[in-house]
């Protein structure tokens, strides 16, 4: 019979580190295309909501597969830690950005 949990479990952190590799590869793309360093790039408000839901999707992934309690609450605390600090970000960007 096929773990259906184990499924959904492992395909959350597998898209979030893909989405995380798309991320940087278009990223990576656009600071050749433009000669600015890929750290820019990726720190524009879209590529930072997209690398921030990779992160998520993985630290997802990672407190479902888990078995261990302490472990999926430093996963869990991560993956806030990842929201706040995003959510803090963009309450002090400046509103043309």
């Amino acid at each position: 019979m096929i773990d259906w949990r184990g499924v959904f479990a492992n395909t959350l952190w597998i898209v979030g580190l893909a989405v995380l590799l798309a991320a940087w590869s278009l990223g990576y793309y656009e600071g050749q295309r433009s000669q600015r360093p890929v750290r820019r790039v990726l720190a524009q408000r879209g590529y930072a909501l997209t690398l921030t839901s990779g992160w998520v999707l993985f630290c997802a992934g990672m407190v479902a597969t888990e078995s261990r309690l302490w472990a999926r609450v430093l996963w869990g605390g991560l993956s806030i830690a990842l929201l706040v600090e995003r959510v803090l970000e963009w309450r002090s960007a400046p509103a043309g950005d």
